[in-house]
């Protein structure tokens, strides 16, 4: 399978990308390199912002997985009009070009901050949202516009993680 991560260059996309490799997936990144190149070079590597992308960078990718935007709290708090791009319009923009270049599969990497404070109940899918801060609710309008765009021939899915962290 073919591959593309947006924002594949951070902490997720280095693992995943490797992972992925293993399974004998072909993959592309696409990422600006904030915190260096730690990928393998076995891959296909484009140094750009995702709001440069068009159609032609999502020729013959069967699955977009978007790990890119702003990650935490904090740093959206630091910038929300910032996040609201990155977390929100970026995504949106994507799945969009994707769609329209034929990806069948969007992968949105979203966030359990959706839910808000939670006093560490278990929550799922089916769970009622209630993002406080900026960072849950650009985190929601991304699920929210990626999920409008679903197709028989383009399903998206958003995935809400939790905190990562480690080396």
């Amino acid at each position: 399978m073919k591959i593309l991560l947006a924002g594949g260059g951070g902490y997720i996309g280095t693992y995943l990308t490797e992972k992925l490799i293993n399974l004998n997936h072909h993959i592309t990144v696409i990422d600006l390199f904030w915190f260096n190149d730690n990928l393998p070079n076995n891959i296909t590597k484009i140094k750009k912002n995702l709001f440069d992308c068009d159609e032609s960078d999502f020729k013959n990718i069967d699955q977009v997985i978007f790990l890119a935007g702003l990650s935490n709290d904090p740093m959206a708090n630091f910038s929300p009009a910032k996040n609201f791009i990155e977390n929100s319009a970026a995504p949106t923009y994507l799945a969009f070009i994707s769609k329209e270049a034929g990806v069948s599969r969007f992968v949105y990497a979203s966030s359990c901050s959706v839910y808000g404070f939670t006093d560490n109940e278990v929550m799922d899918e089916d769970s009622p949202v209630n993002p406080l801060y900026p960072y849950g609710i650009s985190k929601l309008q991304g699920e929210y516009a990626i999920m409008k765009m679903a197709n028989e021939s383009f399903r998206p899915i958003a995935m809400r993680k939790g905190t990562v962290g480690g080396w």
